[in-house]
């Protein structure tokens, strides 16, 4: 029988622990498991039951691992076994040149938290994937995980994220629709930049609040078109600086209260057409002119005329003073004079007049 079975006798059809010494020739860039060279292998010694070094067995190298799950062309779920791992070594027909590694058991190894239920992978205490008993997912490394794929599709009830900064960028195009309320909270600064146009639209009403400062600079034109109402509220001054012309057109009615003081100051010309009446209402009226001034309608000037008028008082003046009667020689009157410093009092006002009617 032994003679038939020579690896009865050798024992080479009883399944063995072996220690891992090495990582034999790790595939770094890929390549192919081949016998002579699998690539995916460890180096290991067999141990007695004992668990020392059983010195019937030489140290065998380069010793293919198993794939669990999934194995095919660079397909399957790859891992090597730490240095001082127990495996269970076969040979593959009862050859001692096919030796072959059928599971790693984690003897002698420290262990992760597990419960019943609960399933984990883990490459290192804080490196770690597992789903526990009631379906929820971890996933969690102390360095970076990265994600690359054409189309990635994510459907959650509810989605927190937690970060300490943020970078995202997008090649292209990008749309973000929410059904129901979105809200943004920055607690240092919130800026929005773009190197194209920019525009902020809402279905209802929109609002912009500021518990401080608020500016706004156009570098060309501005144009604001409001289909009903403007209230403006503002609680201080008001500076208003146009560099240019300033266009102002009222479809209705325009009133203007101002409780103090108002100045207005024109550099050139001011003309005001009203094709009603104006009506002035004041407890002292002041008009002064560095020149001339006209008031008429059409061809007739009220000033021409008081400038008319007083000519002929100052005329009839003179001739008062110095009237003759008929019948006789008739003496002056004894006002005379002071009806001729009337008259030339009249005719002084009307030279001041005469010389501010435009």
């Amino acid at each position: 029988m032994l003679k038939l079975f020579p690896e009865i006798a050798a024992g080479l059809h009883v399944p063995r622990y072996a220690r891992v010494l090495a990582v034999a020739d790790a595939p770094k860039d890929g390549g192919t498991c081949e016998r002579f060279r699998p690539r995916y292998a460890v180096d290991i010694e067999v141990l007695t039951p004992e668990g020392e070094p059983d010195p019937a067995y030489p140290t065998y190298e380069a010793v293919p691992l198993p794939v669990p799950v999934g194995c095919g062309q660079e397909a399957g779920l790859f891992g090597f076994p730490q240095t001082g791992s127990l495996v269970v070594v076969e040979f593959a027909y009862g050859r001692p040149d096919h030796p072959l590694i059928r599971q790693v058991y984690p003897l002698g190894l420290s262990l992760p938290q597990l419960r019943a239920g609960e399933l984990r992978w883990m490459q290192g205490e804080a490196v770690h994937q597992s789903a526990d008993a009631d379906g929820n997912w971890t996933r969690e490394t102390d360095m970076a995980i990265t994600d690359a794929s054409r189309d990635r599709l994510i459907t959650a009830v509810q989605k927190m994220e937690t970060v300490a900064r943020e970078i995202r960028r997008v090649t292209e195009n990008s749309t973000e629709r929410v059904d129901g309320v979105k809200r943004i909270e920055a607690l240092g600064a919130l800026r929005l930049l773009s190197a194209g146009s920019a525009r902020l639209s809402s279905g209802d009403s929109l609002s912009l609040t500021t518990a401080r400062d608020m500016g706004s600079t156009v570098g060309q034109d501005a144009k604001a078109v409001v289909g009903r109402n403007v209230t403006l509220d503002v609680r201080g001054d008001v500076t208003e600086q146009v560099a240019g012309d300033v266009a102002e057109s009222v479809g209705g009615n325009q009133v203007e209260t101002v409780t103090g003081d108002l100045v207005t100051t024109v550099g050139g010309d001011s003309s005001e057409i009203i094709t009603g009446h104006k009506i002035m209402t004041a407890q002292n009226l002041v008009w002064e002119f560095g020149g001339s001034m006209r008031f008429g309608s059409g061809t007739v000037s009220l000033l021409h005329l008081m400038l008319d008028v007083w000519e002929h008082v100052r005329d009839a003046l003179h001739v008062l003073a110095d009237h003759t009667h008929q019948g006789g020689a008739v003496p002056k009157p004894d006002q005379s004079g002071e009806v001729h410093g009337h008259a030339e009092a009249v005719g002084e006002d009307r030279g001041k007049l005469e010389g501010i009617t435009g």
